[in-house]
Order: C-alpha cells, then structure tokens, then sequence
C-alpha cells in the first residue's frame, strides 16, 4: 500500500508542475520536483524490497540507505531531462 501511496504523490507532484507551470515561483518548483523526487525515490526503494523478499535471488536490502540512493537517482534523472529540455526550447 506504500508504494502506491508513494506513486500517487510523485504523480501529484508532476501533474501540478506541469499544470501550473506558468502559475508558481521557481522556488515552488523546485520544492515540488524534490518531493517528486523523494516520493518515486521511496516508491522505488519499497518496489525493490518487495522484488527481494518474494524472489529471494537476494537479500533483503535496508530499507533507508535504498531510499537515498534511489531519491538521488531520480533527482539527476530529473535534472539532466530538465536541462535537456529547456535546450529544446
């Protein structure tokens, strides 16, 4: 049920930056893309735990130190896309 959760907020988080875009501050961006980020990153982290436990090719992993590897992970996805797209335009 985390994981979906956790699914649901990163998808409430896009859809408000991309919505709003026009509307908010930078500030406000950034905030949201980082709770965006934290949010899929914890998502990820619960999807590869659960991947672990019901396969059991590998042990399970702690739970924390997934999170902040994933959280960065997606926030250098995040701003390399961003960084690409603003290129575009």
């Amino acid at each position: 049920m985390h994981f979906v959760i956790c699914v649901f907020i990163a998808l409430v988080c896009l859809a408000t930056v991309v919505i709003f875009t026009e509307v908010f501050p930078k500030w406000s961006k950034i905030a949201l893309a980082l709770i965006g980020s934290g949010a899929t990153g914890y998502a990820i982290a619960i999807l590869i735990r659960k991947i672990a436990m019901i396969t059991k090719a590998f042990a399970k992993p702690d739970l924390l130190p997934t999170i902040g590897i994933a959280t960065i992970i997606v926030i250098i996805i995040v701003c390399l896309v961003s960084k690409k797209l603003s290129k575009k335009a």
